[in-house]
C-alpha cells in the first residue's frame, strides 16, 4: 500500500492482478490493470509506490520488473528483467519513494535494495559523489527519467 500527498491510498489487489485507488474516506475511486504476460499486465504484483507527481510504481514478482503508471493508469515505462546485475531483479517483493522521489525496491532473492532516482521534466541531476554515482539511467516518458544504483549488497 502506499499514501500519496492527497491521501489517496493505492492498494495492489495480488489475487486480482489490479490496482485499487481509494479516496481518504477508502471509496474505491478507480482501479486498472488485469492478469497477463504484456505490457501493463500484472503477473504477480507485489509492491505499490507512488512519487511526487502521482505515478504509480507497481513491482510484479513474476516478471522481475517494475511497471510505471501515469494517476490514470496509464504505462508509461518498466524497469528490470531476472538477473544479478544493476536494473536486474530476482523476485523483487516492495517498493518506497523518500520525499525526494528516490525509489527503493526490496530485491528478495539477490539480498539487496536498489535506488532509483525520478527526475521531473527538465530535471537536472546533480552529480553524485563518485561512490554514489549512478549506474544506469533509463528514459521515462518525454523528458523524464529514472537513474539507478545499488543502495545494499548482501552477501
Amino acid at each position: 500500500m502506499a499514501l500519496d500527498h492527497e491521501g489517496k491510498l493505492y492498494v495492489v489487489d495480488s489475487m486480482n492482478f489490479r490496482v485499487q485507488i481509494l479516496d481518504p474516506e477508502g471509496k474505491v475511486i478507480k482501479t486498472f490493470g488485469n492478469v497477463g504476460d504484456g505490457l501493463g499486465q500484472f503477473a504477480r504484483p507485489k509492491g505499490i509506490a507512488v512519487d511526487s507527481d502521482g505515478n504509480i510504481y507497481v513491482i510484479d514478482a513474476a516478471f522481475n520488473n517494475f511497471q510505471i503508471f501515469d494517476s490514470e493508469g496509464r504505462l508509461l515505462l518498466f524497469v528490470g528483467s531476472i538477473g544479478k546485475e544493476p536494473g536486474q531483479f530476482w523476485l523483487p517483493a516492495g517498493a518506497y519513494i523518500d520525499g525526494q522521489d528516490r525509489i527503493y525496491v526490496a530485491d528478495q532473492y539477490n539480498f539487496r535494495v536498489q535506488v532509483f532516482q525520478y527526475f521531473r521534466d527538465g530535471e537536472q541531476a546533480r552529480r553524485p559523489p563518485e561512490r554514489d554515482r549512478p549506474q544506469k539511467t533509463r528514459t521515462l516518458g518525454a523528458e523524464k527519467r529514472v537513474t539507478h544504483q545499488t543502495a545494499a549488497d548482501g552477501g
